[in-house]
């Protein structure tokens, strides 16, 4: 969680972050830096959301994404599977 001073610096020190605490409430974090449900994104150095919404993918691509990225945290075989599924739908509407 990011603590800012009154002027909009960061708050860096534990002892500093403790008396903030006692007189302000924290910063509320940004959607980007918190998951709903699971942790299997946390540790990705790039979160499938920035990419997809940097890179202005639409549905089908940004399902396969979110679902290749997760393969081997959560889901596995599934999830490569669901990612092919909204490739090939991809395909069909894109492409047919």
């Amino acid at each position: 969680m990011t603590y800012l001073s009154n002027e909009g610096y960061p708050i860096e020190s534990e002892t500093t972050k403790k008396l903030w605490n006692k007189h302000l409430p924290p910063v509320v974090e940004k959607a980007t830096e918190k998951q709903v449900g699971g942790d299997h994104y946390k540790d990705c150095p790039i979160q499938p959301t920035e990419y997809i919404i940097a890179n202005k993918l639409g549905w089908c691509e940004g399902n396969a994404v979110k679902y290749i990225t997760r393969h081997r945290r959560k889901g596995g075989k599934e999830s490569i599977l669901k990612a092919i599924h909204y490739l090939e739908m991809l395909l069909e509407n894109e492409y047919s």
